[in-house]
């Protein structure tokens, strides 16, 4: 499996929430016929295919190393600590957006690339852009419904048509696209975590959504940060757990089944 240097972030996306909008899956190449998926979920798919042995260092690893939690959860800490404090949406909003201006400006000092440092600033903005038009506190985090809801359209879509976005990121990974298909348990494995991944982001929708109705920003604040990172590793975890179960045992059987080929044919 090729490593990322864990500084890199995650999507998780919190990262499919403040600053990094998704961990969504990005694809380039990665030998012949097969495609690097990258994002959190990509290498949760690509750790459990290889059989890695799960751990705690490479569930950080996947969602983006300590810098990638830090960065995910500081603006979303920093802007209802403030706001608890002064009461002032707009006043609170401002300082996430200087944090990463920071974040960009510690990189180009240490050299380091600045996609990820981009990507969170992005985010911060918008979520800022946003709260200073509307002057409410909630609406720092309404970037986050967005997307959550894309998340859950895009996932729920492609259980309905058959084809599981996590089966669909290993077909990437193998150079299959579709021999994943074939194989029922990995079929299967596909399906669960993919149910899991979406119910995380329904979840997070049904918990915070009417917190956001209520103005309850404070309480809308916390759940963001429970539901964000945290619950997001423990998916990650999983789906680890289920797709390298899968990878195991599929390897065993086809090794019994080799060693087995020359007795059945009498060689």
């Amino acid at each position: 499996m090729t490593e990322r240097d864990p500084r890199e972030r995650a999507d998780a996306p919190d990262a499919a929430e403040v600053p990094d909008a998704t961990g969504a899956p990005d694809a380039t190449e990665s030998g012949p016929g097969r495609l690097r998926v990258g994002g959190a979920l990509g290498r949760t798919v690509e750790a459990g295919l290889s059989g890695e042995a799960v751990s705690a260092s490479g569930v950080l690893a996947a969602i983006g190393g300590w810098r990638g939690v830090a960065e995910a959860l500081l603006p979303g800490v920093l802007f209802l600590a403030i706001f608890v404090w002064t009461r002032d949406p707009r006043l609170s909003a401002i300082a996430p957006a200087l944090l990463a201006v920071i974040a960009i400006v510690v990189r180009l000092l240490r050299k380091e690339p600045l996609t990820a440092a981009f990507s969170g600033a992005i985010g911060v903005a918008i979520c800022v852009v946003v709260t200073l038009i509307s002057g409410r506190g909630q609406d720092f985090f309404l970037p986050g419904f967005w997307i959550n809801g894309a998340w859950s359209v895009g996932l729920a879509i492609s259980l309905l048509v058959g084809w599981p976005l996590l089966g669909f990121a290993a077909g990437a990974l193998t150079g299959d696209l579709t021999g994943w298909r074939k194989q029922r348990a990995l079929r299967r494995a596909a399906t669960l975590c993919t149910l899991l991944w979406l119910a995380m982001f329904v979840l997070r929708l049904a918990v915070q959504l009417p917190l956001y109705a209520s103005a309850q920003v404070e309480a809308l604040g916390a759940a963001r940060l429970v539901m964000g990172t945290p619950l997001f590793a423990l998916v990650v975890l999983f789906s680890w757990l289920v797709l390298s179960r899968v990878t195991r045992a599929t390897q065993s059987s086809d090794e019994s089944s080799a060693i087995d080929t020359p007795n059945a044919s009498g060689q």
